[in-house]
């Protein structure tokens, strides 16, 4: 079973770093490609800047051109708050009997005891997190347990099941953050090389960012 990707986020602007790491997932764990999953409004951070129909079109402007990567609108098109739980119910029903595998960083990993239903969430995908080398792993509680009990270090016997695995990962991590993109449009700084050139000219066309902090 090749498998598909997940990863989501604000893409509050998506950028390079969003970019790579999806790709460098899809070739580890020999994917057939990545679902580029754009939050409306995440409870857990604060609020985007650029409006849901704004980060969308970025997104679809950052994918286009590349087979591999896919932008998937279906929490953008549900009422009411969103919950990965629920995404991943969406996906299983669509893909029965798929490898499906979400992918997130070790900080969001840190925190999945937070998440709505979130002992949940191995029922339906397995977990693959984006760790930088020498980084801190889960302090001893109830996300160290979870990883000691479903960890794989293997990509074939993660793949051998649809869900139910953690797995993580140390790829080539761009050091990019929206954070600073915001702030250097808002300062008429260059942000080419860390966007693809198609988001820089949405950027500069809808001027989404001008006034970011």
């Amino acid at each position: 079973m090749a498998g598909i990707g997940i990863l989501g986020g604000t893409f509050d602007p998506v950028h390079c770093g969003h970019l790579r790491l999806a790709l460098e997932i899809r070739e580890h764990l020999s994917l057939d490609g990545v679902r580029l999953l754009p939050a409306p409004n995440p409870r857990l951070r604060d609020a985007p800047r650029a409006t849901v129909s704004q980060r969308l079109e970025l997104l679809a402007a950052a994918a286009d051109g590349e087979p591999n990567l896919q932008v998937d609108a279906r929490e953008l098109e549900r009422d009411g708050p969103t919950y990965t739980v629920e995404t991943l119910e969406s996906f299983r029903r669509e893909f029965s009997d798929e490898v499906l595998v979400f992918i997130m960083g070790m900080d969001s990993f840190q925190h999945l005891d937070r998440w709505h239903r979130w002992r949940e969430l191995l029922d339906l995908a397995h977990l693959v997190v984006a760790h930088r080398p020498g980084g801190s792993l889960p302090q001893p509680g109830p996300i160290a347990d979870l990883l000691e009990r479903h960890r794989c270090d293997d990509v074939s016997a993660l793949k051998s099941e649809p869900a139910g695995r953690i797995m993580i990962c140390e790829p080539p991590l761009l050091d990019i953050s929206a954070t600073r993109i915001r702030a250097l449009v808002a300062g008429g700084r260059s942000i080419r090389f860390l966007v693809p050139d198609k988001v820089i000219e949405l950027i500069n066309r809808t001027r989404c960012y001008t006034h970011a902090e």
